[in-house]
């Protein structure tokens, strides 16, 4: 009875510990800019006796991105011009003279209750198109634009597992040492455009150094990119989110008002080597006789070892058409996986999927979709 107990007590502390370290990650912070110029076919020119044809195209493409706890920030400018003439001077000639031209952006921003609270967000792009291609043509704009807001935050923490595997076989699993790994992991998008040709290099390295041992890059580099090392997604928290998704540049002729979407999310790591997430969305058609959606997915995963992870979820989807006759279809999904592999031998991957559907109609028969799947791969020499 007491080996039970203090069993038990181990567990909840383990447990205790490891969403401790969850909760204390954060939003990495880093800031980058790039601009690229780029030409496809800068020029081309091709000759056949007396026929030429001309090609050209040209583009340039701007971009910023900044990541904090407290919000984002991220804008472009992505431009193209192409031209092109078949030197022809019969009425089947072709030439054209094109550029096309889009600015997409994104915030998000913390406003109450700290960088987990009430937050309002942004997520919009700008197109253009002028030219040849403009010709006869009314609408040469949209701004499809997306302004909500919400409270809450899902952090993605698959950093921090990652950061234990890592401080695992380093030595030293320490609270401090996890986070200081799981901070230089989460800022992997920004290495490639701060050190160009360096990034790898100087990614592993950092890790290293968080990790307190800077000669074990070439260790920490096969824990991350191995096959076989089974490390799942992690996050943590919760949010509400609820926007309203519109073009705000429309033709005369154009009458959309737009689409409403509700959005909540949950996510709870239980240890290291286990995660519950679960995921509702409803979108709504804001014009007469608009349709709805409507989705609930719940997954569990769980990593065995460092070589054998598995899987299991269910989804829930249905949408109901607009109008008088109102149609409601709906799918329901199970799934179940799991994966071993043993490096540089043997990878084994079993999955099994079955899904009922109701298209919504009682004069037909809605059958059900069972799928046994088994896959592997086995390194003989």
């Amino acid at each position: 009875m007491k080996t039970q107990i203090t069993l038990t007590c181990c567990l909840m502390l383990s447990v205790v510990f490891s969403q401790g370290v969850f909760d204390q990650y954060d939003i990495p912070e880093y800031e980058y800019t790039t601009f690229q110029l780029n030409g496809d076919d800068l020029f081309n020119m091709t000759s056949t006796g007396d026929n030429s044809t001309t090609s050209m195209n040209v583009g340039a493409d701007y971009t910023f991105k900044s990541q904090a706890p407290e919000g984002n920030c991220s804008y472009g400018l992505n431009f193209s011009f192409d031209m092109f003439n078949d030197g022809l001077e019969d009425d089947v000639s072709t030439s054209a003279t094109d550029f096309d031209i889009a600015l997409p952006f994104a915030f998000d921003k913390y406003l109450l209750g700290g960088n987990k609270g009430g937050f309002g967000f942004v997520d919009g792009n700008f197109e253009m198109f002028g030219g040849d291609q403009a010709e006869d043509v009314d609408d040469t704009m949209d701004l499809n634009l997306t302004l909500g807001g919400g409270y809450g935050r899902v952090v993605n923490a698959r950093a921090v597992a990652q950061a234990y595997a890592i401080a695992d076989a380093v030595g030293d699993t320490s609270d401090e040492t996890v986070l200081a790994i799981a901070a230089v992991i989460g800022a992997a998008g920004s290495y490639a455009n701060t050190y160009k040709d360096d990034a790898d290099e100087m990614y592993y390295n950092d890790i290293a150094n968080a990790a307190g041992d800077p000669g074990a890059a070439m260790k920490i580099s096969k824990i991350l990119n191995s096959p076989a090392y089974k490390i799942s997604d992690r996050s943590t928290g919760w949010s509400v989110r609820a926007g309203l998704t519109n073009n705000y540049i429309q033709c005369e002729d154009c009458d959309d008002a737009g689409d409403f979407s509700l959005q909540a999310d949950y996510a709870m790591p239980m240890g290291m080597d286990k995660q519950l997430s679960a995921g509702f969305d409803y979108g709504m058609d804001m014009n007469d006789e608009g349709g709805t959606t409507m989705g609930l997915d719940v997954s569990c995963t769980m990593d065995h070892s460092y070589n054998w992870a598995s899987s299991a979820s269910f989804g829930y989807d249905s949408s109901t058409s607009g109008g008088d006759d109102a149609v409601t279809s709906s799918d329901i999904v199970l799934g179940v996986s799991t994966t071993k592999a043993i490096l540089n031998q043997l990878s084994v991957t079993g999955s099994f999927g079955y899904i009922m559907p109701n298209d919504g109609n009682d004069d037909t028969d809605d059958d059900a979709t069972m799928d046994l799947n088994v896959t592997f791969t086995y390194w003989v020499f």
